[in-house]
């Protein structure tokens, strides 16, 4: 934890630079209400071929709430496990988590008719760096997985997220967090398993100390 190079930040930067420009652009410049807005994820419109939303719809928030709530969620996961991503790793997941959240939910969530936020995709960042915390056999990571499984079982069964909800003016999508965290858990699993190559030299080397 906290063993980060500078070059490990930027992809961060860049996701929290990303939503920054569109939340400016929506909040300055936009015509139309947010569910029929140009980048958020709409069913209908996946229909007719908009391939894009299911990429750009994460980056969008509601609000300025929204928006700052989910930075903040993007710094702590920098400070977290910021360790363990490479430049070009950290962006294969999160493009491969907005398309599969953006999947998931057009097949199994088709209650939602649209979306915007980066919960997800933060869920499925969160669930990623846990993967490899469990495999270094640091007991924060058993810690955290913890603590991610009891969120998405109190979301899922017991909590109405009314607060949140009228703080950031829509309903939170709870199916989202758990399709990320889904997602994040195969992805972690993939990158120590199959391609360890890919994450960072500090993360091999304690790996073959984790191994012994």
């Amino acid at each position: 934890m906290f063993n980060f190079k500078l070059e490990q930040t930027y992809p961060y930067i860049v996701v929290a630079f990303i939503c920054l420009l569109l939340i400016l652009w929506y909040s300055t410049l936009g015509e139309t209400t947010l569910q029929t807005s140009l980048f958020a994820y709409q069913r209908d419109w996946l229909n007719t071929g908009e391939w894009w939303r299911i990429f750009t719809a994460h980056f969008m928030h509601s609000n300025v709430f929204h928006f700052i709530l989910n930075i903040i969620g993007l710094f702590l996961l920098w400070l977290l496990h910021g360790e363990y991503s490479t430049p070009r790793a950290f962006a294969i997941n999160i493009l491969l988590l907005c398309a599969g959240i953006s999947l998931c939910i057009y097949i199994w969530s088709p209650a939602i008719f649209w979306y915007v936020g980066l919960s997800g995709v933060l869920h499925g960042i969160f669930a990623w760096g846990v993967v490899i915390e469990i495999f270094l056999k640091r007991k924060t990571g058993y810690l955290l997985l913890v603590g991610l499984i009891v969120k998405l079982i109190d979301e899922q069964f017991f909590s109405t997220s009314q607060f949140m909800s009228e703080l950031i003016e829509v309903n939170v999508a709870i199916d989202a967090h758990f399709y990320g965290a889904v997602i994040g858990l195969v992805l972690g699993t993939i990158s120590v398993y199959f391609f360890p190559s890919s994450l960072p030299k500090t993360f091999t080397t304690s790996k073959k100390m984790a191994t012994k």
